[in-house]
């Protein structure tokens, strides 16, 4: 097989396969060569084509109600997706996230860490990350290179971002999708509607259609989205002619719970290299050159027992040198090097200034949410509106988590935190990770989706990616991303497999 453009299709083409999935990103393309794998044949449906192409990004302009979330320039569409411009950092979702807790509504996963556990370490060389882990800290070596916070510090956890190469899964993949004989990539084909039966209980068919003005209809036994965390609850809130809310919402949650990753510089840290040594642990450890790890990122990461005690939610502080000079740090260098106005300027110890940054969990919030709206894109179907809310206690708990990391490195005698007044505005600098909106429980009062992905009542109905997330935790959503299309991947081949088998 090999790549089809679907425009130059006769109109009405019907093309038959085991499973169709909509969405050629990082969590369909792994879908689609783990089932092509086993032996199924797949349908993959790419709305874009091989490239960037203008009149195809306009399918995915939606109304955004707030303009100080960037959320245009976060999205693609062609083969790829999000994965053609990501940074490449990555990290498994802690055990903590996965964990329903008092203090935030709407939180816990009907799955937990260990379910992902096995997925994880098969996702990480589809990421070209080395299938052994980094080390966590240094064994044996905390008198010579002590730790930043102090030898009892309970609160924060120093850790290692992954680095990616970021891989970019259309361009990896790209050659096995031409020539693999059971996978069928499909370029330029939008799907516009899942068409069900009378009941809403099984899909019969998607209708997708294409900028060149064919209509072409998809047939299978069993349909995936892994359109990304906004297009995914579009296309069950436009499937709307058996069900007129739209597929899966029932109880009104498809494009709820909509949620992104804060990321905003917060401040400096300022640190005093203790003597004789050259640095602390985190640093000694972030600059050794191991394979897959970012180099130079100094992180910490509040726990689980800070975050019930402070009622905080997931965040990391990143630590980067700065070599500029920083005014709001200069002040806090002279403090620390010279805390009693009296030493020398030569015999002041070395203090290193560093960025903070926040990657922080926004909390499931009902009211954050896509809806579809009355304009209508180039293919008749209609535009989606995007209202991105942050709640005040999703800002007081990144700073919450800044003031007591400042207090414990002050507390440990190492450094000081001097902290950046940002404004409203500042918080809206986000990831660009759609999350949230077709969430997974196992009640469907509280959730679109099961445990695995399927569509509560809609039996051959599947979402993959980050609109499952119940939560964010901090990391990057990419890893787990591919973790859980590779878990649904195990679960469809099994639900695939023709009655008495091949």
């Amino acid at each position: 097989m090999t790549f089809v453009d679907a425009s130059v299709l006769e109109d009405g083409t019907l093309v038959r396969s085991d499973i169709c999935v909509v969405g050629a990103g990082a969590a369909g393309i792994t879908l689609a060569l783990a089932l092509g794998g086993a032996g199924r044949d797949v349908a993959l449906l790419e709305s874009g084509g091989l490239e960037r192409e203008p009149e195809t990004e306009k399918l995915q302009e939606a109304r955004n109600l707030d303009p100080r979330y960037p959320l245009a320039r976060s999205r693609l569409r062609y083969l790829g997706g999000a994965t053609n411009h990501w940074g490449g950092l990555c990290r498994q979702l802690d055990p903590d996230d996965f964990v329903a807790h008092s203090w935030m509504e709407a939180s816990g996963w009907p799955l937990g860490r260990q379910d992902l556990e096995p997925y994880y370490e098969k996702a990480r060389p589809i990421l070209d990350l080395p299938r052994a882990r980094p080390p966590s800290d240094l064994e044996g070596e905390a008198s010579t290179y002590p730790p930043l916070l102090g030898l009892r510090n309970a609160a924060f956890t120093p850790f290692l971002w992954l680095k990616s190469q970021p891989t970019r899964i259309g361009i990896k993949y790209r050659d096995e999708l031409a020539q693999h004989a059971r996978v069928r990539c499909l370029l330029h084909a939008t799907a516009v509607e899942l068409v069900a039966n009378r009941e809403a209980t099984l899909v019969t068919g998607i209708e997708a259609r294409t900028l060149a003005g064919r209509r072409l209809r998809f047939t299978a036994r069993h349909y995936v989205l892994a359109a990304g965390g906004i297009e995914n609850a579009r296309l069950l809130l436009l499937s709307d002619s058996v069900v007129p809310a739209g597929l899966g919402n029932r109880y009104g949650l498809v494009g709820r719970y909509f949620m992104d990753h804060l990321n905003q510089v917060v401040g400096t840290m300022a640190v005093m290299s203790p003597p004789p040594a050259a640095a602390f642990r985190e640093e000694q450890l972030a600059r050794r050159q191991v394979p897959g790890v970012l180099p130079g990122l100094i992180a910490f990461t509040t726990t689980p027992r800070l975050r019930a005690e402070h009622r905080l939610f997931a965040c990391a502080l990143n630590a980067t040198r700065d070599l500029r000079q920083a005014p709001e740090a200069a002040a806090v260098e002279e403090l620390l090097a010279d805390p009693m106005g009296t030493t020398p300027p030569e015999t002041r110890p070395a203090v290193r200034r560093y960025w903070l940054t926040a990657t922080a969990e926004q909390s499931p919030n009902a009211a954050s949410r896509v809806f579809l709206s009355d304009e209508r894109d180039a293919l008749g179907s209609r535009k989606l509106t995007v209202d991105l809310r942050l709640t005040e206690d999703d800002v007081r708990s990144v700073r919450e988590t800044l003031r007591l990391f400042g207090l414990d490195l002050a507390r440990a005698g190492h450094g000081r935190v001097q902290t950046r007044e940002v404004g409203e505005a500042g918080w809206y600098m986000l990831g660009g990770h759609h999350m949230g909106t077709t969430r997974m429980a196992d009640d469907p009062r509280r959730g679109v989706t099961d445990r695995d992905g399927t569509v509560h009542g809609v039996a051959n109905l599947h979402v993959a990616g980050s609109s499952l997330f119940p939560t964010s935790g901090f990391a990057n959503p990419t890893l787990t991303i591919i973790a859980l299309a590779l878990r649904q991947a195990d679960r469809l081949k099994v639900a695939s497999e023709p009655r008495g088998g091949r």
